[in-house]
């Protein structure tokens, strides 16, 4: 199999400043069409660190993806690095300049020496034209190993990325007549990881020589198959067959394949049978509704919603009966039912949620700690509520209950065929 490596270079990723998106995009793109990522590894614009990451990377790798360090400022690096690297010198790429000359020009602003520079490129390396804007890429041949070093701005890494170096990489597995491996991901939601684990079994008597990672998150745990085979049709048809397994035990808890979130995924049952939703929110106050809106096309199915924070607003905006708040609480069943109710019925739609929680740090008790929700869910026929207990943290309750008030909806739009 072909084994790939990324080198993401800059001191804000090594600081913490931003995330190195660029590396997971790239990792997803290379093991979608079967290669197999090995390392990744962040340097700071230092020409040591950096020096130090390619002789590690060079060793173990058959393809090295650089991004970063491509630009005109005196902090970006790469390419006198990657020059002395490959002993190599700068030359006027001419090409490159006239392109970026015609780019000043259309644009009316003063080409720059530092500018004219990034027209200045290793003589012996291979140009990747950038589509969408001015550094080029650069490809290297060491030793039967391929280093290609593009810029770090996102939109035009995958420029080249899905110009130049994708049909590449694809061209050197049929050229080196090399094994894939390829991955596909199971969603599933309602199940915790080590209860899913208990319902698969031991992983030895189905994987067959695949692998089979758990990958726990706020909205449900990822099941990820892979396998190693000759070609793609054979590593799938190994991959099917695990599947198969898996939905055999698991099969009611799984929602979706792939990238897809849950939040899409209940809006294609909605949108399926032409049903509508609406929500009642209070510890979450809109992150429920954002789910929904985050969907482009939401807008067919999700009508509304309410953020229902105080007992006053509960009270007067959904009519919460106040005896159900004296006697029970905010969070309680019974509020939790009546929000549900109520906003199916002032919002006129097929379906109603509702959450009412603790969402921390402070407002717990004993008998309802931080961490607790009731949520709801309510249709034309009935309206139920369950309750969920968390732990300590406000931000990841919030998510917690957005997860799990998502997963009830959608087991009741499965339930309602």
């Amino acid at each position: 199999m072909i084994k790939v490596s990324i080198l993401t270079i800059g001191d804000e990723l090594c600081i913490g400043q931003i995330i190195s998106t660029n590396a997971s995009w790239i990792a997803s793109q290379c093991t979608s069409i079967g290669t197999k990522i090995i390392k990744h590894i962040v340097v700071p614009d230092e020409k040591e660190s950096m020096l130090q990451a390619l002789d590690i990377l060079m060793e173990s790798s058959d393809i090295l993806l650089l991004t970063g360090g491509l630009g005109p400022t005196h902090d970006d690096i790469t390419k006198p690095v990657l020059t002395e690297y490959f002993n190599d010198k700068l030359v006027k790429h001419e090409p490159t300049y006239k392109k970026l000359e015609e780019a000043y020009q259309k644009r009316g602003t003063e080409f720059l020496e530092r500018n004219k520079g990034l027209a200045e490129l290793p003589s012996k390396c291979k140009i990747l034209i950038n589509n969408a804007g001015a550094a080029p890429g650069m490809l290297f041949e060491k030793d039967g190993k391929i280093i290609i070093s593009m810029p770090g701005v996102p939109a035009e890494m995958k420029d080249i990325m899905i110009n130049h170096v994708l049909p590449l990489i694809k061209g050197e597995i049929i050229k080196r007549k090399s094994d894939v491996v390829l991955y596909k991901t199971l969603n599933t939601i309602g199940i915790p990881e080590s209860h899913l684990a208990d319902l698969l079994g031991n992983p030895n008597e189905f994987l067959d020589g695949g692998t089979l990672a758990f990958l726990p998150s706020f909205k449900g745990v990822k099941l990820r198959i892979g396998y190693e085979a000759k070609d793609n049709k054979s590593a799938l048809e190994k991959i099917n067959k695990i599947e198969n397994f898996i939905k055999s035990r698991a099969g009611r808890f799984i929602s979706s394949t792939g990238e897809e979130v849950i939040a899409e995924t209940v809006g294609k049952l909605l949108k399926e049978k032409n049903k509508t939703v609406s929500v009642a929110e209070s510890c979450t106050g809109g992150l429920l509704g954002g789910a929904f809106t985050d969907i482009s096309g939401s807008s067919d199915y999700f009508i509304g919603g309410v953020i229902v924070y105080s007992n006053e607003a509960k009270m007067n905006i959904l009519e919460v009966p106040a005896e159900f708040i004296n006697e029970h609480g905010a969070v309680s069943e019974e509020t939790a039912v009546a929000l549900a109710k109520n906003v199916r019925l002032k919002f006129h739609t097929d379906y109603g949620v509702s959450v009412t929680g603790i969402a921390g740090p402070g407002g717990g008790s004993n008998e309802k700690p931080v961490g607790t929700v009731w949520i709801g869910i309510s249709d034309e026929k009935t309206t139920t509520a369950k309750k969920y207990v968390f732990g300590d943290d406000r931000n990841v309750n919030r998510e917690l209950f957005v997860g799990r008030a998502l997963g009830l909806l959608h087991m009741k739009l499965k339930e309602n065929k």
